[in-house]
C-alpha cells in the first residue's frame, strides 16, 4: 500500500490515489464480482494504528471543537446493529462516504501527511459498500426507521462548519470502521 499515490504531485495525491485504487481493483473476471463483505470482520493492525494515530493527532488541535461536532454529528443515531441490514448498509456507505470527502479534502494542516493509509481504506471499503448496495439483496430503499438519521446527518453535512464536520469525522473514524463496519460485515 505504500507505493499507491507515490507517482503523483503532492496537490493531485488524493485523485492519484483514488485513481489507482481503481484500476487495482480491476481483475481478469470483472463480472465474477460479489458483494463480500468479510473481509472487513477485522481490521490490520497496521490499519488500526493510522486511524488511530491521526485520530490522536488531531484531538492535539489547539482549534478543535471537535467533541461538540462529534455529539451533534451522532445526534439520533440508531444502533447500526439494530437494523435491517439494507439500513445497515444505507447507513454504513453514508457515513464511509463522508469519510472519504473529508480525508480527500485535508490540506495544509499537520494531518496531510497522516491521512493516505486511512483514506485508502476508507476508499476500498466505500467502492465495495457502492457495489453491495446494487445488489439486490441491498436494494431496498431506506426504512422509516432510518430516515430521521439519514436526514440529520445530510443537514449537518450542510448546515455545519467545514471544521466542524471535519472535527466529527476525525473522532469517528474508529467507530465507524470498528462498530459500525464490522456489525454490517458479521451480518453478511
Amino acid at each position: 500500500m505504500e507505493s499507491i499515490g507515490t507517482n503523483c504531485s503532492p496537490e493531485a495525491q488524493r485523485n492519484c490515489l483514488r485513481d489507482q485504487f481503481a484500476t487495482s481493483l480491476v481483475t481478469a473476471h470483472p463480472h465474477r464480482r460479489h458483494c463480500h463483505m468479510s473481509r472487513y470482520r477485522s481490521l490490520s493492525p497496521s490499519d488500526i494504528r493510522a486511524v488511530r494515530l491521526l485520530h490522536n493527532e488531531h484531538e492535539k488541535s489547539p482549534f478543535s471543537d471537535g467533541i461538540k461536532c462529534y455529539r451533534k454529528m451522532l445526534r439520533q443515531k440508531p444502533s447500526v446493529c439494530d437494523l435491517q441490514e439494507s439500513d445497515r448498509l444505507i447507513l454504513t456507505l453514508e457515513r464511509v462516504s463522508l469519510a472519504v470527502d473529508v480525508l480527500q479534502n485535508v490540506t495544509e494542516s499537520p494531518l496531510t501527511t497522516l491521512v493516505s493509509q486511512p483514506l485508502t481504506m476508507f476508499l476500498s471499503l466505500e467502492d465495495d459498500l457502492k457495489f453491495c448496495r446494487k445488489s439486490p439483496k441491498y436494494s431496498d430503499p431506506p426504512s422509516p426507521k432510518l430516515m430521521p438519521w439519514l436526514n440529520h446527518l445530510k443537514n449537518f453535512r450542510e448546515r455545519v462548519p467545514t471544521e466542524c464536520v471535519q472535527d466529527a469525522v476525525f473522532l469517528s473514524l474508529i467507530q465507524l470502521r470498528i462498530e459500525d463496519v464490522m456489525c454490517w460485515a458479521n451480518s453478511e
